[in-house]
């Protein structure tokens, strides 16, 4: 699964963000593999950011946290790879805060392996 759109609306969405729904896939279908790319490669770099807004003076803390859905999917075996010139705009220690267990590889390296997958889905 090639990810490339960060943003669903968050408030919308609530609990169920592309993530979920990888991981849902993941789990009905026997296995996935996903890459991050453009503006997605952000769910690869830990940060402190805690997921709230405030609507009408009320605090919206339920958002999506792609972060602990990465870990999550992760966690379920999911191969993560996240493409180096995205992760790059990100800032010189976006390397350094990767979520563990995400793989950086060189730009366009994942279609390179489109071939051994069933399917290749982009979302």
């Amino acid at each position: 699964m090639i990810i490339e759109r960060a943003y669903r609306g968050s408030v919308e969405t609530q609990f169920a963000d592309v993530l979920y729904f990888v991981r849902e896939l993941h789990r009905q279908s026997g296995g996935v593999d996903i890459a991050l790319r453009g503006p997605a490669a952000g769910y690869a770099v830990d940060t402190e950011f805690e997921p709230a807004i405030r609507i009408a003076g009320r605090v919206l803390d339920s958002l999506p946290d792609p972060r602990h859905s990465l870990r999550q999917l992760l966690d379920d075996g999911v191969g993560v790879w996240v493409e180096e010139p995205d992760l790059a705009v990100l800032g010189p220690s976006a390397r350094d805060r990767l979520v563990p267990g995400v793989h950086v590889v060189p730009a366009h390296e994942p279609a390179s392996r489109w071939p051994d997958y069933e399917r290749v889905w982009f979302f």
